[in-house]
């Protein structure tokens, strides 16, 4: 009976646009009608076999994809730990200050994360927002493997629209780079994972010594407040809250000054990189991209109470999907995908 309705799931699933009539069709605000019927071409030359359904659930995705990247323009920046004030008020509010001189926590002396570099880096493109289930699910739907959380699904229905635009949760590195060359295949365009050095860097801003990539660099959540300049402590007011711990839909936050939602919270993000403690010595200035072979991965924006964006995690694949790791594609081109 189980398999009965898992199999079910491969063909019924959200859609978040309905479509009349025989033909795929979807809008776009900025891929072209030539663009769309190439990559339509492209879906019905790679799965002929498919249902119209999931044929329309991959061109959404597809063209989304396009739709949500973010040009930036490439500059050089110092990489790395670039220090933060001895003496603060607190965590939340922090401004860099030559006169920073600590380092930013043990990640930074375990991952290697303290040995500042310079980097160049080409323009690229990054998305918007993290991958969510709802592309995820077609990526694995058209190569003919269950969607995530499947017997949930079955069970308690209420969970797929609660699920859809949230960040998908990631088992294997290898899972999230075959997703984003998938997006390539289906789109003529160059996706694939950032490297870690165009994370950062558009995490900051474009290299900018802050330590949050929020809107203005800094962390107000919930619950949380200041003392003022009076030593009075100040409740942040519900349109300050720029920062949320909790895995939540992608894009409710306000986003960085680039337009990138949740690179400070929400789940953590594979990158393309191989992880070595010791890169950041040996790191090319020109466009680096980790060390040639590894067992480790890197992931950033590494999750507790110091979730500066200089972090560094280590990645080991998993034996469950554990969502507080997620990831977003690259465009791997100088010039912007639209």
């Amino acid at each position: 009976m189980l398999k009965t309705k898992l199999a079910t799931l491969f063909v019924i699933f959200p859609l978040l646009t309905a479509c009349g009539g025989n033909a795929l069709q979807v809008k776009s605000e900025h891929v072209s009608d030539e663009k769309i019927a190439e990559i339509i071409a492209h879906i019905e030359s790679l799965y002929p076999e498919a249902d119209k359904e999931l044929k329309q659930h991959i061109l959404e995705v597809a063209v989304k994809s396009i739709d949500d990247m973010v040009f930036i323009e490439g500059g050089s920046f110092m990489m790395g730990d670039f220090r933060t004030p001895c003496i603060y008020k607190s965590l939340d509010n922090l401004t860099w200050t030559p006169d920073a001189k600590c380092w930013s926590g043990g990640n930074a002396r375990k991952t290697g994360a303290l040995n500042l570099h310079k980097v160049t880096l080409s323009s690229y493109s990054l998305s918007k927002y993290e991958t969510t289930y709802y592309q995820f699910d077609a990526f694995r739907l058209a190569n003919k493997l269950p969607v995530l959380r499947a017997e949930e699904r079955i069970e308690y229905p209420v969970i797929v629209e609660a699920i859809m635009n949230k960040p998908t949760p990631i088992q294997k590195w290898q899972e999230a780079k075959n997703y984003c060359l998938w997006v390539a295949k289906l789109t003529d365009l160059p996706f694939d994972l950032p490297t870690e050095a165009q994370w950062e860097f558009a995490a900051r801003n474009r290299g900018q010594k802050i330590y949050y990539a929020t809107n203005d660099g800094f962390i107000r959540y919930q619950g949380g407040g200041l003392e003022n300049e009076y030593g009075y402590y100040i409740d942040y007011k519900a349109e300050e809250i720029n920062f949320d711990n909790d895995v939540r839909e992608v894009g409710l936050l306000p986003p960085n000054p680039l337009g990138l939602y949740d690179m400070t919270g929400n789940a953590s993000e594979l990158v393309n990189d191989w992880f070595s403690k010791d890169y950041y010595k040996q790191s090319p200035e020109l466009n680096p991209k980790g060390p040639d072979k590894g067992i480790k991965k890197v992931y950033r924006d590494v999750t507790g109470d110091r979730r500066f964006v200089t972090s560094r995690g280590v990645f080991e694949d998993n034996a469950e999907y554990y969502s507080i790791y997620g990831f977003r594609c690259g465009l791997q081109q100088t010039v912007a995908a639209w």
